[in-house]
């Protein structure tokens, strides 16, 4: 059994930056899948945020209509991420019911309708949900990582949603030790981002704005953690540091203030083996998504302050990376980035994962949207 594993295509991503929803980089992608028996999608494989679902659907459809023809009579395993967390559909039911146990991987029954419609497009390949993660192997556990947005310490706009969640319900911030205790905080958090969506009407000015976190980003220095205004020297120096020591006394948790590329790196990590920890995954490897951040790297070693560790007490982390081209992630160092997209990881009978860069050999403006400036 050979197995592939992305995650992070967002497809149908309102701001046009989802390579998978390109013919070009599909057949990238299906060119890889050669020999491959299962491949699994972790998480945000669809983007349910940023326009309505039918729209959403349309800008999948290339995508799973190519993997039908790749995987033949193969097995596609998709994991439900925080953008696309709606397609559990009936199985958060499940985590209302105080008196039920969620596992680690379950396979998720009566999904919502949208699954049918992608079963149709992939053809003989079988289509299966798992959630919220899948034993890839006996020793190898893969999950979207959406549950680490109850610990990581940069004061994301889930992170202080959730933390909120908490506040309201007289609950110890992050204080969890089973999914259904993830679900219960993060769920309504995520219903509330998906019902707003469903409102949009222009996605056209969310791909010319971009989000407002990220431009807030951009400006208080972005990859190069350097401000080029005095907006943006003001908002890091002042502005930001004095809303979080409101939030740290609110009670919202403690959040760091290095809001570098490498800090979003380190403190994701960090967060991945707190949710590991929490949930007991037993296994030798853990793979994850979600913070996009390709993992490790070469020269990564622990010794810098900014490296993420990514083995500790006998567990060693992965990350898919992802599929988006953001060129404000990726500073002057571009396909050395870490937010390069197009990772894929393999994993056989035995042996560690392995990863592959499809797109290590191209250039930015091959990946920019055509017609972007």
């Amino acid at each position: 059994m050979r197995t592939a594993i992305i995650s992070d295509s967002h497809l149908g991503s309102g701001s046009g930056s989802d390579l998978l929803g390109r013919e070009q980089f599909v057949e990238t992608l299906l060119a890889a899948l050669e020999g491959t028996d299962r491949l699994v999608l972790l998480g945000d494989t669809i983007e349910l945020r940023d326009r309505p679902v039918g729209e959403a659907l349309d800008a999948s459809r290339l995508f799973f209509e190519g993997i039908g023809r790749a995987l033949g009579t193969g097995e596609v395993v998709l994991v439900p991420g925080n953008h696309d967390h709606r397609l559990l559909g009936h199985w958060l039911e499940r985590v209302r019911d105080r008196t039920t146990t969620v596992e680690l991987d379950e396979v998720v029954e009566a999904p919502h309708p949208i699954i049918g419609q992608l079963d149709s497009w992939l053809g003989e390949a079988t289509l299966t949900l798992r959630y919220p993660g899948v034993w890839v192997r006996e020793d190898i556990f893969a999950t979207h990582g959406h549950y680490l947005d109850s610990h990581i310490t940069l004061p994301t706009v889930e992170r202080l949603s959730i933390a909120t969640v908490d506040r309201m319900g007289g609950r110890p911030t992050g204080r969890r030790s089973a999914p259904q205790d993830y679900e219960k905080v993060h769920a309504p958090v995520y219903d509330l981002l998906f019902d707003l969506a469903q409102g949009a009407r222009n996605p056209q000015a969310q791909k010319n704005d971009g989000a407002p976190s990220m431009r807030i980003w951009e400006m208080i220095g972005g990859a190069s953690g350097r401000a080029r205004s005095w907006r943006g020297r003001a908002l890091r120096s002042a502005v930001i540091p004095a809303t979080l020591r409101g939030l740290e006394r609110a009670g919202l948790g403690s959040f760091g203030r290095d809001f570098s590329a490498a800090e979003i790196g380190r403190a994701g990590v960090e967060a991945m083996h707190e949710v590991v920890d929490r949930l007991a995954v037993d296994a030798e490897h853990v793979i994850f998504g979600h913070i996009h951040r390709r993992g490790a790297l070469a020269g990564e070693d622990g010794r810098a302050a900014t490296d993420p560790v990514w083995e500790r007490r006998g567990t060693t982390l992965h990350n898919t990376g992802c599929w988006l081209y953001t060129p404000a992630m990726l500073g002057r160092s571009s396909v050395r980035s870490p937010f390069w997209p197009g990772r894929m990881i393999f994993v056989n009978d035995e042996g560690p994962p392995e990863t592959v860069e499809l797109l290590a050999d191209a250039r930015p403006d091959e990946l920019e949207l055509p017609g972007s400036v």
